[in-house]
């Protein structure tokens, strides 16, 4: 009750910038993520204006040097800003997330074993699922593949559909949001562990009482028709808690991820 009282609550102070990981083109992203920040907008009583960037690369590099107020992004790169700019985390997608591994359905690969040798697509280092969580499964099989790094989920399935690459690391979240031109030619052949989803997280200088406010309002999301109808378009399932320690699992996970995203942000 308390929560939805505060989210009520109407405040006339500078609105925020917020950044929206592009796992999507920028139009479709605008299309799922505006509705749903006019929304949060409307019950924080400051504008919530939505950002993102060309690729993942890019937008890490925008996350890093501190372009965003608030940021929905990667577990990876969300350890990575928390070390560098103090970052904080105030929710999560109440999905957890889950790695895929998809090929054509047209493709004689039944297993990660049949992948030895073969090119297989990634997007960024920092993408969970589709990434991290993709790589840990082969090199636990010991599976050796050659990489290809493209921009975004969607341009990995499409690469796998052009036979640019005989396989590639998605997201369940994210396959699941293409449209039947692509999911019925791709066939899944490895579903991996969950973990905590993508956090929504905030860096220091919007404050401890506008983070506790914002985080109230994302709750308040899950209360009402309003709220659920925003959250499903950017195909959202729920806003569950989070804070530094749900992604104490990715610390030990990511390997020389966070490494890698620090070095490549530096001046």
């Amino acid at each position: 009750m308390l929560a939805l009282v505060w989210a009520g609550r109407v405040h006339a102070e500078e609105g925020l910038v917020v950044g929206i990981t592009p796992q999507q083109s920028a139009s479709r992203l605008a299309e799922s993520w505006v509705p749903l920040l006019e929304e949060a907008g409307r019950r924080f009583g400051a504008s919530l204006t939505f950002r993102t960037a060309p690729d993942i690369k890019e937008f890490e590099r925008r996350v890093l040097a501190g372009e965003y107020d608030v940021i929905y992004g990667s577990p990876v790169l969300y350890v990575a800003a928390a070390q560098a700019l103090g970052a904080r985390a105030i929710a999560r997608q109440r999905q957890d997330e889950q790695g895929v591994l998809v090929v054509r359905g047209d493709s004689p690969v039944r297993s990660i074993q049949d992948l030895h040798g073969r090119k297989v697509a990634f997007p960024a280092a920092s993408a969970l699922g589709a990434t991290v969580l993709n790589r840990a499964s082969l090199l636990r099989g010991d599976v050796d593949v050659q990489e290809m790094t493209l921009s975004s989920d969607e341009s990995v399935y499409r690469a796998v559909l052009d036979g640019i690459a005989d396989a590639g690391g998605g997201a369940v979240r994210t396959l699941t949001r293409q449209g039947m031109d692509v999911r019925a030619f791709l066939r899944v052949v490895l579903i991996t562990e969950a973990f905590p989803a993508y956090p929504i997280f905030v860096l220091p200088r919007i404050g401890q009482a506008r983070a506790a406010h914002l985080q109230a309002v994302l709750f308040s999301l899950d209360g009402d028709d309003a709220g659920k109808a925003v959250l499903a378009r950017a195909a959202l399932l729920g806003v569950a808690l989070a804070d530094d320690h749900t992604y104490d699992p990715i610390r030990s996970l990511s390997g020389n991820a966070v490494e890698t995203l620090l070095k490549g942000a530096a001046p």
